[in-house]
This record gives C-alpha cells, sequence and structure tokens, in this order.
C-alpha cells in the first residue's frame, strides 16, 4: 500500500470513527436513565432568613443534585430573578399559612418549567404544605426556548455549511492570508445574511431588538465557521469531521429540543462554557430575558471565536516549518479527491443529525418521586385545660398516663405561643413499651393547650429532633421564641449527645446546635432546620452556646457555659452572645460582648459569671422589668442550692443571691435532682417566678419500672430584690 492509499485509507476510518462516537454520544445524552430530571437549576427561596437559607441548604443537598438553589427575604427581588432569567423558578415560602407559591417564566423551557415545579411540589407536599404554581412574564411568541433553539441550530449550520461549501470549492485551507481573510469576510456576510432571513422569517423570527438579535446569530454563525477552518487546517478531513461531530454533539439540547438542566450531569455545569450552549444563552436573554445578562456569554463567544483565529495562524506557521511554501503550498491530493471525500464525511454526519432529529425521542419529563413526609403531627395524651398554678401541673405531670409516647423525660424548657399553648421540649424522652416507634429518643416536645395536652411526633415516629447519621443525636437545653404575624419561630438549643456507655449517663458532650420551628397559629410545630455550632469535641472549656436562650427588643441572646477542667471547679462560667432571631443559622451575624461593645470573635467573649462558684451547664436567664436574672444551681449539677444571680441588663454584671431553695440528690437512693429551669411565663406573680428541675435515677431499672421517677418536678421561687 503506497503512502497516500495508507493516508487515505486513515483518514476513512478516522471519519468512521468520529462518525461512531458521535452517534454513541447523543444516544448516551439523551436516552440515559437520568435524562428527563432537572440537574443544577437555579432556583431562589424567598422566606424569613432563618428558614429560607435552611430551605435553600437542604434543596442543594438533595440526592441527584436538581437544584443549585440561593435565597432572599425579598419577594420582589425573587421575582426578578425569575423574569429576567437568572433563576428558573422561585419559591415564595408564606409562614402565615401552610400554602406556597412556585413562580416560573412562561418564556422558559415549558418541560423544564414542569420538572422544576412537579419536584418544588413534592418538597411541599413532604412538609404537608400546598404549592401552586404561577407562570410570570408571558410572551407573544408560542414557545420561546424553542424558537430559540431552531435559531441558534440554523445559524450554526449556515456556519458550517459555508466552511463545507469554501472547502469544496477551494480546498482545505487558503493558499494566502490574504486569501484566508476573503474567507473568513465570505463567511462573516453568509453568516450575517443567514440570520438576518431567519429574523425576517416568522416562522424562525425571535422578540426583543432584530438587530441585536441578527448580530449575535451572525457572530455565532462566524465563530463555528471559524473554529471549524482552524481544525480543518490542522487536521484536514479528520478535523472537518471531528467539528461537525463536536458541533452536533454539543448542540444536543437543540436537536433534542431539550434544555441542558434536563439533560445528564455534567451538561448543566458544561454547557455554559460551549460555544452553543453560550450563545443559546445570550440568544435568549437578548429576545425574552434581560439584555444585560447576556455580556458574560457573549465574551465567552468571542473568546472562543479568538481562539480559532490563533489556531488558524498557528496552523500557517506550522505550514511553513514543515516546509511547505505557504504561497503555493502543494495540494496533498487533487482537489476533485478532496471534493470526494469532504462529502463522504460530511454526508453521513448529516444523515446521523437528520435521524437524530427524526427518531430519536426527547427524554421528556421524569415525575417526581414521593418524598417521605417530614411533617410533625400531634396526639392528644390527655384531655383536660391548662395548668393554672404549680400544684395543678405538679398533679398533671405525675398522673400523666394517657399515651404510651410520653412516659419519662427531663427539661422541660417552655415558651408560650401567641395564641396561648405552651410548648414545652424535652430531653431524653422514654416511651411506652405499647408505642408504634422507638422506646426512647433524644428529644420531644409537648403542646398545653385549653382542652389537650399533646405529644408532638414526626411522621417517623423518632426524635422530634432527628439523630445525625452517625447516631449522635440532640438533647434540647433552652427555648425562645420569635412571634411573627401569624405564626411563632420557636428556637431550640441542643447539645450534641454520643452515647458512650449504658445507664442514664454514659454520653458525651460533643457541642451545641439550634433547631428552628415554625408553629402557625394553632398548628403543630414543624421542624425546619437543624444546624450543629462548631465541630465536634467533648472539650468542656469551649462555650457552649445556647446553654440558655432568651428573646427581647428583637434580638436572641444565647448565653454560652464553659469549664475550665481544671480539679476542684465543678461550676460553669457564663458569657454571651446576640443575634436577630431570623439570622440565627447565619455564624457571621452573631456578636459577643467582650465587657465593653458587641464584636465578632468569640475568643473574646467576656465571663459574666466565673466558673468557680459558677453555674450549671443549662440554666435559664431571663428579666422581669428591668431586672436580669439567671437561675441555676450554684456550682453546676452536683450542688445542692439553687441561687439566682441578678443584673441591671443582659450582659450583666451578674450579682451572686442567697440560695432561694434547695434541690439535692440522694446517693442512698440514686435519686438525682439537676438543671433547675425557670418558667416566667407560666403562671407570672410579682416577686416570684415558676421554676422546675428534673429528676431522674442512677438505676435506670428503678425508671423503667415507674416512669414518673423521670419527670421534672415544679415549685415557685421568690425573685431577690
Amino acid at each position: 500500500m503506497t503512502r497516500r492509499q495508507w493516508a487515505a485509507e486513515y483518514t476513512v476510518l478516522a471519519c468512521l470513527l468520529v462518525l461512531a462516537a458521535q452517534t454513541v454520544a447523543l444516544l448516551t445524552l439523551t436516552q440515559r436513565e437520568d435524562a428527563g430530571r432537572p440537574h443544577q437549576a437555579p432556583i431562589v427561596v424567598t422566606a424569613p432568613a432563618v428558614v429560607a437559607q435552611s430551605l435553600a441548604d437542604q434543596a442543594d443537598a438533595m440526592p441527584d443534585e436538581p437544584f443549585d438553589a440561593s435565597w432572599t427575604e425579598d419577594v420582589d427581588e425573587a421575582r426578578a430573578a425569575v423574569r429576567d432569567g437568572a433563576a428558573v423558578a422561585a419559591v415564595l415560602v408564606d409562614l402565615r399559612t401552610t400554602h406556597d407559591v412556585v413562580l416560573v417564566n412562561a418564556r422558559n423551557d415549558r418541560d423544564l418549567n414542569r420538572a422544576v415545579a412537579d419536584r418544588l411540589t413534592s418538597i411541599g407536599t413532604a412538609r404537608e404544605r400546598t404549592t401552586e404554581v404561577q407562570e410570570i412574564a408571558p410572551s407573544a411568541d408560542d414557545d420561546p426556548a424553542g424558537r430559540v433553539r431552531v435559531f441558534v441550530l440554523l445559524c450554526g449550520l449556515f456556519g458550517f455549511g459555508a466552511v463545507v461549501a469554501i472547502s469544496l470549492v477551494r480546498g482545505p485551507f487558503a493558499r494566502t492570508a490574504g486569501l484566508g481573510v476573503l474567507r473568513i469576510g465570505g463567511l462573516g456576510v453568509v453568516s450575517l445574511g443567514a440570520a438576518s432571513v431567519l429574523q425576517l422569517l416568522p416562522a424562525t423570527a425571535l422578540g426583543g431588538n432584530d438587530p441585536a438579535v441578527i448580530a449575535l446569530g451572525a457572530g455565532y454563525g462566524l465563530t463555528l465557521g471559524v473554529i471549524t477552518l482552524a481544525v480543518e487546517a490542522l487536521a484536514g478531513l479528520v478535523g472537518l469531521a471531528a467539528v461537525a461531530a463536536t458541533y452536533f454533539v454539543l448542540a444536543t439540547p437543540l436537536l433534542s429540543g431539550t434544555s441542558p438542566y434536563l439533560l445528564p450531569p455534567p451538561w448543566a455545569t458544561l454547557s455554559p462554557w460551549s460555544p452553543t450552549g453560550a450563545m443559546q444563552a445570550a440568544v435568549a436573554d437578548v429576545a425574552y430575558f434581560d439584555p444585560g445578562r447576556s455580556t458574560r456569554s457573549i465574551l465567552l463567544v468571542a473568546a472562543w471565536a479568538l481562539l480559532a483565529v490563533v489556531v488558524l495562524l498557528l496552523a500557517r506557521q506550522f505550514r511553513r516549518r514543515a516546509g511547505e511554501d505557504p504561497v503555493e503550498p502543494k495540494p496533498a491530493m487533487p482537489l476533485r479527491h478532496w471534493r470526494l471525500r469532504v462529502l463522504g464525511a460530511v454526508l453521513p454526519l448529516a444523515a446521523v443529525v437528520a435521524l437524530t432529529i427524526a427518531v430519536l425521542p426527547a427524554p421528556g419529563v421524569v415525575a417526581a418521586e414521593r418524598l417521605p413526609s417530614l411533617a410533625s403531627e400531634t396526639t392528644c395524651v390527655d384531655p383536660g385545660r391548662i395548668p393554672r398554678d404549680v400544684a395543678e401541673i405538679n398533679h398533671e405531670i405525675a398522673t400523666l398516663q394517657g399515651s404510651p409516647a410520653f412516659q419519662g423525660a427531663d427539661v422541660g424548657a417552655d415558651v408560650r405561643l401567641q395564641d396561648g399553648r405552651f410548648a414545652l421540649v424535652f430531653g431524653d424522652t422514654l416511651r411506652g413499651e405499647s408505642f408504634d416507634g422507638p422506646r426512647f429518643v433524644r428529644n420531644s416536645m409537648m403542646l398545653w393547650d385549653e382542652d389537650c395536652v399533646s405529644v408532638v411526633l414526626p411522621h417517623n415516629k423518632g426524635a422530634l429532633i432527628p439523630d445525625r447519621l452517625d447516631g449522635v443525636g440532640y438533647w434540647p437545653m433552652s427555648v425562645g421564641v420569635a412571634h411573627q404575624p401569624g405564626y411563632d419561630l420557636v428556637l431550640v438549643s441542643a447539645q450534641r449527645v454520643k452515647t458512650t456507655g449504658g445507664g442514664s449517663f454514659g454520653f458525651d458532650n460533643l457541642g451545641p446546635a439550634l433547631a428552628v420551628f415554625v408553629v402557625h397559629e394553632g398548628g403543630t410545630p414543624q421542624l425546619i432546620a437543624t444546624e450543629d455550632v462548631g465541630p465536634d469535641s467533648a472539650d468542656k472549656s469551649r462555650p457552649e452556646w445556647g446553654a440558655a436562650l432568651t428573646v427581647d427588643a428583637g434580638w436572641l441572646y444565647l448565653y454560652g457555659t464553659a469549664n475550665p477542667e481544671e480539679p476542684g471547679v465543678f461550676g460553669f462560667s457564663l458569657q454571651v452572645a446576640r443575634v436577630r432571631p431570623d439570622d440565627v443559622l447565619e455564624a457571621s451575624q452573631w456578636r459577643y460582648w467582650d465587657g465593653a461593645t458587641w464584636q465578632t470573635d468569640p475568643d473574646r467573649a467576656a465571663e459574666l459569671i466565673p466558673a468557680v462558684g459558677g453555674v450549671s451547664q443549662t440554666l435559664s436567664v431571663f428579666h422581669r422589668g428591668d431586672r436580669w436574672y439567671a437561675l441555676s444551681k450554684q456550682d453546676g449539677d452536683l450542688g445542692a442550692e439553687l441561687v439566682f444571680w441578678t443584673a441591671p441588663g443582659p450582659t450583666g454584671p451578674f450579682t451572686v443571691t442567697a440560695p432561694v431553695a434547695t434541690a439535692p440528690s440522694d446517693p442512698g437512693s440514686g435519686a438525682v435532682r439537676y438543671m433547675p429551669l425557670a418558667h416566667p411565663s407560666m403562671f407570672p406573680e410579682a416577686g416570684s417566678v415558676v421554676a422546675s428541675y428534673s429528676r431522674n435515677n442512677t438505676d435506670f431499672a428503678k425508671v423503667l419500672a415507674d416512669p414518673t421517677l423521670y419527670r421534672p418536678r415544679f415549685l415557685r421561687l421568690p425573685l431577690p430584690d
């Protein structure tokens, strides 16, 4: 076989391989199992910050990454993002109701709108919320997204076709630099004419500014043509075939009539960086969305064009270095043979494209899977009414036997909701043997209403704040409430608890966490977010932020406790941070009191109460009038005396007062009494406050036999002057 014959055979084989690769790529991209599902589709969540941020994070973390979610508190900003094309959809969450609105743009791809709205609806359903889909920005053109695809595809075909025609007539590369400039100039004229005709024809015309649309179409045809000229100059016929195949693979969304966001990954990521994807975005922005957003895409396409021109110049230099006369190059084969090979390479590619358009089905939209319920419900434990005094609440706690959902627990921190109900959060909670769920959970919640005492349960009947995947649970410390129009934002601080052994006290505390609940008037508390604060660490000298919470004058105060882990020091020091309730999950918004001002460094937080003679790890801080009070056992839970510290404000200075009660543990019987908490909203009386302490037993068998041993005890304490 002669060298020329071998080169011809190689060229044919290479073109066949390119053709096969193109066919496989098209079939793979459009017929994969995950085609037809949204991937990285940009959405905006609108709600108060603490809720919006959490919902956006949860949307980002969904399996298969259907969304690239951001959030805002501004409904107008979210609406503008959808109208301008920056987001596919916006979710308007109205916490005053259980009804949300999903905004989509009527000018977007219809299948994409349907797929995104379907999944957002399924998320709402999992939280027992209804969803209404609304279209904005209607267009006079039918199917604007489809028109953009056709326009860009045809402009690209004209650009590529012009290069094929030039190659058939004049050969694979220009003999002189001047002729090369003429080729590019002719390519530009053809591209401009094609884009103008397409914009004049009713079937292909787009909205927006006609000159701008024509300029973009012409620029894309020119860019694709110059790229083809460059690769052809480097690799000849194989280069021409490779450009054709690559173009049609990159044009898969155009050929299949599908949004890149509905194609398998990494298509949604790669498409905006390709000339085809960038130009499709630019044309859509100029014709139907926000022309100002097209700048990046236009610059990207221009960069591709510039790169192609550089490659053309380099190809000329390569030929010169190879000893070929750039002025009168010797053709590698007769022009007649070249034309036959061009037709032999391009026609099969064109046939595959035509077959793709005619036969290959679009991926369509895959319906969203039903998600497991994340909503909570209430079950009445005991009909009755809200207790009116300490004696009644102790009687209620002691005789509570109405449901296996609650047999015993500790903590019992509470807030009063704006509808008059009390929400009480409990720590390690024991359920009855007949309970349809876990017998023991790290946390639970009860609601006290006028006619019903109810347990709040998630659908899986486990802990209301679910354990982490590694088994670490959340043990509540304190609770605060921010009243909003139509709903309450209930904030629960918790310890991250890791089991280390048997018994009531076999655990390590790994650091604090925050849980956020939304409670509509008369509704069931719904968990919106759980956020760990800091990395896992059993170091007690690190402040346990949220050991006490209180909301005052629009601020959430988070008190932190720390023990230096020094011999003979059993108490905990007290520090304070503050943040707006809506920003509580945004650590950068926290400010720490350093003794003189609020600042951003937690390591500079001042000690309001020292560890020596200090408080328990969990306590209560509250105010009455212009006085602030901290209630705890002095020297930690190993102490016996209940003590108040008083201060003129939330930052102190705090002064310890005389003991007001005792709650000693009994080593003989194993009974332990710990963690006194104040309940300033319960039965308020001047000069006193209702408090409670938790009870347990070191012999857990006794608790199982008599769960009433593991329930808080309430008492009324006099407030110091």
